[in-house]
């Protein structure tokens, strides 16, 4: 009797992981960074001033994103850290994927970084295409699908 509920609890556990899809998605994007520039200026008459000017500008970046989609369950998703505002949650670099929706042809979300960011996720399930575009910049990248149970180490 044990060992038959054993072996249920097993098939159990195995059936739930396996309704998760675990992607790595390698690719490059361009995140917003906002710099600031201070002058000081005086004229003739002694006169002075200061003033402070502040611009968007675009870095680029070539990183990983993860992603654990759950068709009935909650999905998450690992940004790149170059896209990440100082202020925001998740938890161990994964943030929740919300309002997930599925199709023959993509899986669409949001990922929850904070209130003001919400970078919305787009997958294409025949080309393994990924797109990230939000406030902090976009990403776009290729999947691969894999099972953590089975990875192989590089080393």
């Amino acid at each position: 009797m044990k060992m038959y509920l054993a072996a249920m609890l097993i098939s159990v556990s195995t059936a739930a992981s396996a309704d998760t899809l675990h992607l790595v998605c390698l690719g490059a994007g361009a995140a917003n960074r906002q710099s600031s520039t201070s002058a000081y200026g005086f004229d003739s008459n002694g006169n002075s001033a200061w003033a402070n000017a502040l611009s968007d500008r675009s870095v680029g970046f070539d990183d990983q994103v993860d992603v654990e989609i759950n068709e009935g369950g909650a999905s998450r998703i690992r940004l790149p850290r170059a896209m990440l505002p100082r202020l925001r949650g998740g938890k161990d670099g994964w943030f929740e994927l919300a309002d997930v929706k599925f199709s023959d042809m993509s899986i669409t979300g949001t990922a929850q970084v904070n209130f003001i960011n919400s970078p919305k996720v787009h997958l294409d399930r025949r080309t393994g295409h990924i797109s990230i575009n939000g406030k902090a910049g976009d990403f776009s990248g290729e999947c691969r699908k894999f099972d953590p149970a089975k990875v192989e180490r590089a080393f």
